[in-house]
């Protein structure tokens, strides 16, 4: 028997599998498919729940597609194999004794012809020593997410998404399991699906002059509008533009991350959450009825703004205990370069160059 393969016989015979001794929570409850016009994408996270008194090391993720019928669409994993691993792509794997870890859905991305109906993730984790192995499975449904409500872009004229809701986005990567932002009493990622609107001009840019200046971009000021009809139920709008907010106030208050910031109910279990608006902009109040395309605000950068922008979010809730939810735009425009497609409904994410 050839060496390297009595050595690998060996090695596995000491391996010990369990199973399910790492309990999976899937967060949101409700997963949901977000169409563009080339794919498929999946924004959810596993809260993985280490019941063992051992430390373990994540060392696979694998999930298996099925359609309709139960039959295998296809079949993806990250593991250890190679020299920089794909498993590295999750930067956080080792689970402490009775400990919980985020992770979130390495599979985010799949063809737009694939029917994604039932999907099994399977989790493989091992001890320091290689000598035990402990294997979790979880399955999803997604579903196809349809905005309910008639929404428009809330910004007119050009503008980049600087950070969308992307797997490499920042709102998308917002982990609330990190103990220093649970402390806050953040459960969930409410920003799951946002989008930062910054008006540019055609080059690109974002602002001419001091960039530490608020009056030197391009959008500070720049008129809000309500992307649907709905009812006022949040406004705050006493804040200064000064880019910073009290961390101390996420204790009682975590919507303060925004600054001021209005929040549309539209009546049908859809908000929209305008954050970093300027002070003293407000053009509503709590309680008022307003249509489609009415002027609600101006573009600020108050809260935690890096610089003067429109973060906005469509939500299942009025504050940051409600979860993300897709949105779709009707009637506005994609600049592809020279080009200008119209779109009369789609989604929008990070990088992309809108207007309407």
């Amino acid at each position: 028997m050839p060496y390297l393969l009595s050595a690998l016989l060996i090695l596995f015979a000491f391996v010990s599998i369990e199973a399910q001794a790492v309990k999976i929570i899937v967060k949101p409850s409700s997963i949901y498919i977000e169409k563009t016009s080339a794919a498929q994408n999946l924004n959810f996270d596993f809260i993985l729940e280490n019941t063992t008194n051992e430390n373990l090391s994540l060392s696979e993720v694998q999930v298996s597609v099925f359609d309709s019928k139960g039959k295998l669409v296809l079949r993806k994993f990250i593991d250890g194999n190679g020299v920089r691993p794909s498993i590295m792509t999750v930067p956080n794997r080792e689970l402490e004794p009775n400990k919980s870890l985020l992770v979130f859905n390495p599979f985010y991305s799949f063809a737009s012809d694939a029917e994604l109906s039932r999907m099994l993730y399977k989790f493989t984790f091992e001890t320091k020593d290689r000598k035990k192995q402990f294997v979790s499975e979880t399955a999803v449904s997604p579903v196809f997410y349809q905005t309910k409500t008639n929404l428009i872009l809330p910004v007119k004229g050009r503008s980049i998404i600087y950070d969308g809701h992307d797997f490499y986005s920042h709102h998308r990567r917002f982990d609330y399991m990190f103990a220093p932002i649970a402390a806050f009493g953040f459960k969930t990622n409410f920003m799951r699906y946002s989008y930062d609107f910054v008006p540019a001009n055609e080059a690109g840019e974002m602002f001419q002059g001091d960039e530490k200046n608020n009056a030197s971009y391009f959008g500070f000021g720049a008129n809000l509008y309500a992307a649907g009809d709905g009812k006022i139920v949040s406004v705050v709008d006493d804040k200064p533009d000064n880019r910073s907010f009290d961390e101390s106030q996420l204790t009682t208050n975590r919507m303060v991350l925004w600054g001021n910031y209005i929040v549309i109910d539209h009546l049908n279990g859809e908000y929209s959450v305008y954050g970093h608006i300027k002070q003293k902009s407000a053009k509503v109040k709590i309680g008022d009825t307003v249509k489609q395309n009415q002027i609600i605000a101006q573009m600020g950068a108050s809260g935690s703004s890096m610089f003067p922008h429109l973060h906005y979010e469509l939500q299942n809730g009025a504050d940051t205990d409600a979860e993300g939810l897709p949105s779709y735009f009707s009637n506005f425009q994609r600049i592809l370069g020279a080009k200008t497609q119209v779109v009369k409904l789609g989604q929008i994410d990070s990088g992309d160059i809108v207007q309407r």
